[in-house]
């Protein structure tokens, strides 16, 4: 049940958040396991064509990724957040899932979202305006829960269109399927999170998701967007208290504050309000954060010299509501931050 954003004694659940962008897979499947060993809860992992920035940069694919986690990795796995826009068909989507729920003992979190350039211009994909990417989510998410056979889901016109068998046939404005049919499925479905930064997807989420995710902190996220998901799951039909919230947070964390206020670099130009711009050349992005200021980048990321500082701020978080918060770690010694979360942070709270 979601705390409301009053609450006084918050319970929250820690989760990590594996960046793609900055680690190698193996090194991420090594810090995966730092991180359960630590006490987090949930593994979220990226999912992009391009990274956010150039410099040092990686980009596996999360997917490749999630299976090896499988074998790796106790407790829940999850993406945050898989484009489903273009470049994915969401047959393909389902399918993907689908098997890595069968392969996983624990749940599994599909994280979907309209996506950004970087997953779709660099192959050849076009690029649409926010209405269209969002139609496009909404098709994707009618198709995924139809293969999934998850009839409470599924509104009457696309229901129609399932047969005695479970074939689907689908034919939207953006994506078809013609009598299609999974034939790799759990008895229980992966679970579906929307990242939602503003009321017009956090309709979907209410509408369609169990949960969503977002970066939005503060009087955004209690008086905006918490309010517009609970209204919205009311309007259909859904109980809003069964909708998972999750805040996802970049942390540094080092001894010397200058040391992990500098380790934040690579994303700082995530403080540029890029996520919806056509910006597809990792150099470009990368550049775009020259711009941060201090003040822009103290704001965006977790920065401590100290335990308390970190679990402090992570109460904060916790008493606006959030369920969840995956921390991603950016620090200069990422194993750092691992043990001060094991030893002080995660029993505190």
């Amino acid at each position: 049940m979601h705390s409301p954003p009053y609450c006084q004694v918050p319970m929250v659940n820690i989760d990590y958040m594996a960046h793609q962008e900055q680690y190698d897979p193996s090194t991420l499947l090594d810090y995966g396991e730092h991180a359960t060993d630590s006490g987090y809860e949930t593994v979220w992992t990226s999912d992009h064509f391009h990274p956010w920035f150039h410099t040092e940069a990686d980009s596996g694919f999360a997917w490749s990724w999630l299976g090896a986690a499988t074998e790796r990795l106790d407790g829940p796995i999850g993406t945050c957040v898989t484009p489903a826009t273009g470049h994915y068909h969401p047959g393909m989507i389902a399918q993907a899932f689908a098997t890595l729920q069968h392969l996983h003992d624990d749940r599994v979190l599909l994280g979907l979202s309209t996506g950004e350039a970087m997953n779709e211009t660099p192959l050849g994909f076009d690029w649409p305006e926010y209405p269209e990417r969002r139609d496009r989510l909404e098709e994707a998410l009618e198709i995924i829960r139809a293969l999934w056979g998850d009839d409470e889901w599924v509104s009457d016109d696309v229901g129609d269109r399932i047969d005695e068998d479970g074939f689907v046939t689908y034919d939207g404005e953006r994506f078809e399927l013609d009598e299609a049919k999974l034939y790799t499925m759990s008895e229980r479905s992966p679970e579906i999170h929307i990242a939602a930064n503003g009321p017009s997807t956090a309709r979907l989420a209410a509408r369609y998701a169990d949960g969503f995710v977002t970066v939005k902190k503060g009087e955004e996220y209690t008086e905006r967007l918490y309010p517009a998901i609970r209204r919205y799951a009311e309007e259909e039909g859904n109980d809003p208290d069964a909708i998972e919230t999750t805040l996802l947070v970049t942390a540094s964390y080092h001894s010397d504050y200058e040391q992990a206020l500098e380790a934040t670099r690579p994303w700082h130009a995530t403080t540029q309000n890029v996520f919806d711009r056509a910006l597809a050349d990792p150099r470009d992005i990368e550049a775009e954060g020259e711009k941060a200021t201090r003040e822009e980048v103290e704001e965006k990321f977790l920065i401590a010299d100290d335990p308390s500082a970190i679990a402090s701020q992570l109460e904060e978080y916790a008493e606006m509501g959030f369920d969840r918060i995956a921390v991603a770690n950016t620090s200069p010694d990422p194993e750092q931050l691992f043990e001060v979360m094991n030893d002080d942070v995660i029993p505190s709270l």
